[in-house]
C-alpha cells in the first residue's frame, strides 16, 4: 500500500526537493514584501489607532507559510518560508528608506506599533504555522497501537 507521502510504485519520489525549496523561498519573499507593503495600514476608531494592516500582513504571511509546507508535505519548508520572510523583513527594516518603523515613537505611535507587530509577529506566525503544519501532516494509523482490536 502506498500513500501520497511515500514513494510511488514506479520508484519515483513525490516531488523534487529543489522544487519544494524554491517554493518555500518564493513564499517567504512574497510574504516579506507584500506584508511590508500592507502592514502600515492604520485605522482610527474614536481616537484609538488600530494596526489592522499589520494583522492582515501576519494572517497573509502565516497562510503562505502553512500553504507552502502543506504543498510540499514537509514541515521544514514551512520554517524555511518563515525564515526567508523574516530575512526579507529584517533587510527592509534596516534600509536607508525605512519601510518599517520600529522601536517606540512619540511622534508616530501607530506606525511604530504596526512596525513592531509586523517585525516580531513574523516569528510568532512562523512558529504557529509550523505547529499547525506538524499536526496536519502527522502520520495517522501507523504503529502497533493503531489497531482497533488486539490479539489475545
Amino acid at each position: 500500500m502506498y500513500d501520497d507521502v511515500g514513494a510511488s510504485p514506479g520508484g519515483k519520489g513525490r516531488r523534487s526537493s529543489l522544487r519544494e525549496l524554491l517554493g518555500a523561498v518564493a513564499a517567504g519573499v512574497a510574504a516579506g514584501v507584500l506584508g511590508t507593503l500592507l502592514h502600515g495600514q492604520l485605522f482610527s476608531v474614536g481616537g484609538v489607532i488600530i494596526p489592522l494592516g499589520a494583522v492582515g500582513a501576519l494572517v497573509l504571511a502565516g497562510s503562505l507559510f502553512l500553504l507552502c509546507g502543506l504543498w510540499a508535505r514537509n514541515i521544514i519548508m514551512t520554517a524555511v518560508a518563515g525564515a526567508v520572510a523574516y530575512g526579507v523583513v529584517a533587510a527592509l527594516s534596516t534600509s536607508s528608506k525605512t519601510l518599517i518603523l520600529t522601536g517606540s515613537s512619540e511622534a508616530a505611535p501607530g506606525p511604530a506599533l504596526a512596525g513592531n507587530l509586523w517585525l516580531f509577529g513574523v516569528l510568532v506566525v512562523t512558529l504557529a504555522a509550523v505547529a499547525i503544519g506538524a499536526v496536519v501532516l502527522r502520520p495517522r494509523g501507523r504503529g502497533p497501537r493503531s489497531r482497533r482490536s488486539v490479539r489475545r
